[in-house]
């Protein structure tokens, strides 16, 4: 590599409500404080998205009703971490409470996909649906207008957003197959530039021995494999491989990589856990593009 050469539990349920609003978003009067509503997390089922079958493809989760008497919960989705901004969601559906407090949420990709419309559901971006809730007085509480405090505090359980992640299966890449490389944060190669990727030495693994080590500054040591998910492309890397040598030093992994190779897309983009001469480098992106 060339850089190389040269908390405490909030007790009142009260507190975590006290920015919310009531009928209309108006701020709620002072006799109201202290009561709120929302939905606490039962179980989740899955929060994978096909990319490639959005009809078929469901998120779901579980959530039950907690505090004043609820009317009905709305999802919204927005693309992106969960934000604040109201104005950045798209309504998806209405569900009612049933009496029983149980909320069975099924979300399929094709409503994600008809609510962000014209922009689509994209392998590799997270999706973050919001339950906001609706009392049987007209109250509503949601992601937007209650305290951090609230979503922040795992004591809580509570489920006013939760993710959705776009994938795509995997299958074979082929050999010695043209990749741009959009960002290296090992700095071997500049953006750009072309690398070469192959399908590793198993099913559902790929070979990126010509990428680390750009052979300009490192001697290829082990193969450098990526073991893949097949059903979703998550990509992660065994630990203690020692990649390349001669930079002058070794160059290896730790555990923990993260990431994807999507190849429906074309796109590599994994953060691996990197260790030069045994000292941690933390977590290197890579980031490929097929060409």
């Amino acid at each position: 590599m060339r850089r190389i050469l040269s908390s405490i539990l909030v007790l009142a349920l009260g507190l975590a409500f006290l920015p919310s609003c009531q009928k209309g978003d108006v701020i709620q009067d002072p006799a109201s404080l202290g009561q709120g509503s929302y939905v606490t997390l039962v179980k989740s089922t899955n929060l994978l998205l096909d990319a490639l079958n959005l009809a078929g493809s469901t998120v779901a989760i579980d959530v039950k009703e907690f505090g004043l008497s609820q009317e009905k919960l709305t999802i919204y989705v927005a693309a992106g971490n969960a934000t604040r901004d109201r104005s950045k969601w798209k309504k998806i559906k209405e569900v009612p409470n049933d009496g029983s407090g149980v909320y069975a949420l099924k979300v399929t990709g094709a409503e994600i996909a008809n609510a962000i419309a014209p922009a689509v559901v994209t392998p590799g971006n997270t999706y973050t649906l919001y339950n906001q809730i609706t009392t049987k007085e007209g109250a509503i509480f949601d992601f937007s207008n209650t305290s951090p405090t609230l979503a922040g505090n795992a004591n809580y359980n509570a489920a006013l957003s939760w993710g959705a992640i776009a994938v795509c299966p995997f299958t074979s890449l082929g050999t010695d197959v043209s990749y741009e490389v959009v960002q290296d944060d090992w700095a071997d190669w500049n953006a750009g530039e072309t690398v070469k990727v192959s399908d590793g030495p198993t099913a559902n693994t790929v070979d990126l021995s010509k990428v680390w080590p750009n052979p300009k500054y490192g001697v290829p040591g082990s193969p450098f494999i990526v073991d893949v998910t097949q059903a979703t492309g998550a990509a992660t890397t065994k630990a203690g491989v020692t990649i390349a040598t001669g930079y002058p030093g070794t160059f290896s992994t730790l555990s923990g990589s993260t990431g994807y190779v999507f190849a429906c897309t074309g796109q590599v983009d994994v953060r691996f856990h990197m260790a030069y001469n045994g000292a941690d480098q933390g977590m290197l992106r890579l980031i490929l593009k097929k060409k």
